[in-house]
């Protein structure tokens, strides 16, 4: 009998896990930011991230990774910039969907998007970095 051990390195992430580690670490780090730009809200600094949160978590777990992994796997050229435009927006796309409910969040859901969108392709392409792909 043979031992087979199956060993998990750090340096094997596929890119799935990559997307879902920086929609993990996004969602955290927006949080925590987002509350920022909404200074005149009556409402706690907390709450106004949570409610923030509530919204874009599972947007962002959904279509963002989503549209990231198709970004990323249909891209032909290796540019950052044109990457990071993509990215952009895609989140800036789904801001307009989502403003066709109440048209008055239009302005709130551009800046939530850009911030959101931004972080997900900075932590992404750290994570690119630190977990070298097959």
């Amino acid at each position: 009998m043979s031992d087979v051990s199956i060993t998990w390195k750090e340096s094997e992430v596929n890119m799935l896990d990559r997307k879902l580690f920086a929609a993990f670490f996004t969602s955290i780090m927006g949080y925590f930011i987002v509350p920022i730009f909404f200074h005149n809200a009556s409402d706690s600094y907390f709450i106004k991230g949570l409610a923030v949160s509530i919204v874009t978590v599972p947007i962002l777990f959904i279509v963002g990774v989503l549209s990231s992994l198709a970004i990323e796997s249909v891209s032909l050229s290796k540019n950052i910039g044109l990457s990071y435009l993509k990215h952009l927006g895609c989140a800036i796309l789904c801001a307009f969907i989502f403003s066709l409910t109440a048209m008055y969040f239009l302005v709130a859901a551009l800046l939530i998007s850009f911030v959101y969108a931004t972080i997900f392709f900075l932590i992404d392409r750290l994570l690119i970095r630190f977990f070298k792909e097959n």
